[in-house]
């Protein structure tokens, strides 16, 4: 009974019933308890399945994605944004034609497909779609896209350039002298809008005047930093003729201190000034004589005295040295004889 124990142990942890020579009942009995941990257990020593343990080495490398080693070696995420990607590519791929067979400064048709805050996204037959800025809808101000054009609107527009490398198209409503002018600046075109005073101005500063001696003039206009006046050419150069308008700055108004334009000068009020300098159609004039402003450039630069303690500071301390007593360092004499 004891070595049909032990049969039992060694067929239940082999999955053998026949170890051991024993009485039938007793491997009987181990016989159908290994063949019922057999069916339930599914390890390999069960199963009787020679198991395989696959090192690295036989793994077959799989390919590296294209949009994976587009990445390789950028680090930043701006450069990663920017990066041409070849997901990138084929999202940009349209059917349509060649951007070669455009040329810019033609004009084409083309339906919006899309409209953004900055502008539309117009097809104009190309394997791209064309960027119609917002400042390229209209000549004047534009608010809204929407004001201009909407989405499935056919549209006549210029070609103004072409990126076949980047696979851009740049788009214009507007025509060539339109967009010329949109494009002046704001400053341009106030220079444009004044006075013309070149064919006045170019003999006179070829000719010469006398730059210390005060002619009459007539004020035009007031602004915040000076006044606009007219001056009469023939009273500087008698070899010339003509008017012209110079500015005299807020601190030419003046030998003090100016708060404000107005309370000097006012329009149409009969002035004294002086030419300073004429450079194209620019004239600077002033109010104050060479004195004045030599007076006033020393007191800028120099500024006022600064005044240090009191006035009759030696006086005080004359006086102080009386009433203090004097010290002498000198030898002291001791007697010790006592």
């Amino acid at each position: 009974m004891r070595i049909s124990a032990v049969a039992l142990s060694l067929a239940l942890f082999t999955g053998s019933a026949t170890a051991f020579t024993t009485p039938s009942t007793s491997l009987s009995v181990g016989a159908k308890t290994a063949s019922t941990e057999a069916k339930l257990c599914a390890c390999s020593s069960c199963r009787g399945v020679r198991t395989h343990t696959s090192l690295f080495a036989d793994v077959a490398a799989e390919e590296v994605p294209a949009e994976v080693e587009a990445m390789d070696g950028i680090e930043s995420k701006d450069e990663a944004h920017n990066a041409d990607r070849p997901a990138r590519k084929q999202l940009k791929k349209k059917k349509g034609k060649d951007l070669s067979e455009f040329s810019e400064g033609s004009m084409v048709t083309g339906k919006v497909r899309s409209i953004t805050s900055y502008g539309a996204f117009v097809d104009i037959g190309a394997n791209t779609d064309g960027l119609l800025h917002i400042s390229q809808l209209a000549s004047g101000f534009v608010s809204s896209v929407g004001d201009i054009v909407s989405e499935g609107q056919e549209v006549e527009v210029r070609i103004v350039s072409i990126d076949s490398a980047k696979g851009q198209v740049g788009l214009s409503m507007m025509t060539e002298e339109e967009a010329k002018t949109d494009a002046q600046p704001k400053r341009q075109q106030r220079q444009s809008n004044r006075r013309d005073d070149s064919a006045v101005l170019g003999p006179l500063a070829d000719k010469g005047w006398d730059a210390d001696t005060f002619v009459e003039g007539t004020v035009v206009s007031t602004v915040d930093f000076g006044a606009f006046v007219r001056v009469d050419a023939k009273t500087l150069n008698e070899e010339c003729e003509g008017e012209f308008d110079g500015l005299v700055h807020i601190s030419a108004l003046s030998l003090g201190r100016v708060s404000s334009v107005s309370d000097i000068v006012s329009p149409e009020q009969k002035v004294q000034i002086r030419v300073k300098s004429i450079q194209g159609n620019k004239v600077s004039l002033t109010m104050l004589s060479v004195e004045d402003e030599d007076s006033k450039q020393d007191s800028f630069s120099s500024g006022p005295p600064v005044q240090m303690g009191a006035k009759d500071w030696k006086e005080s301390c004359a006086k102080l040295d009386e009433i203090q007593p004097v010290f002498k360092n000198g030898p002291v004499v001791a007697d010790k004889r006592k």
